[in-house]
């Protein structure tokens, strides 16, 4: 037996559709940044820098409560090489940041369809 849409809940289902299809471009892009990060090759140079580790056990300690103004010469090499930090590290950012922004989308739509009350009948294709 056929049920028909509401054309509300059409515009639910297309909206499950994009996000469902922008999640995975988001898992996609995870599992790059992880590959990336776990070969010595392509994994940024800094991130394994000795000169790096007070600054990285200070950020550790105090998250995420940092003053880096009164941490004196904690991050002084750091400030140093920022703008090949923020050069190299930007992809990983803007990941990031596109994750918590898709995770606001889901969120809003799920209310939006308790709110509607609406069911979801899944079946899984396993086979």
């Amino acid at each position: 037996m056929a049920r028909s849409l509401m054309p509300g809940h059409q515009k639910l289902a297309e909206k499950l559709t994009v996000l469902n299809d922008r999640g995975q471009g988001m898992l996609t892009r995870l599992y790059n940044i992880r590959k990336a990060c776990l070969d010595v090759e392509s994994k940024p140079k800094f991130l394994y820098d000795p000169k790096l580790e007070p600054a990285v056990k200070h950020v550790e300690k105090k998250f995420p409560a940092i003053n880096a103004k009164s941490s004196g010469n904690v991050f002084g090499y750091l400030s140093q090489i920022r703008s090949d930090v923020q050069k190299n590290l930007s992809i990983y950012y803007e990941t990031f940041v596109d994750i918590l922004d898709f995770k606001d989308h889901v969120s809003e739509l799920l209310t939006t369809m308790d709110a509607c009350q609406v069911t979801l009948d899944i079946v899984s294709a396993s086979g």
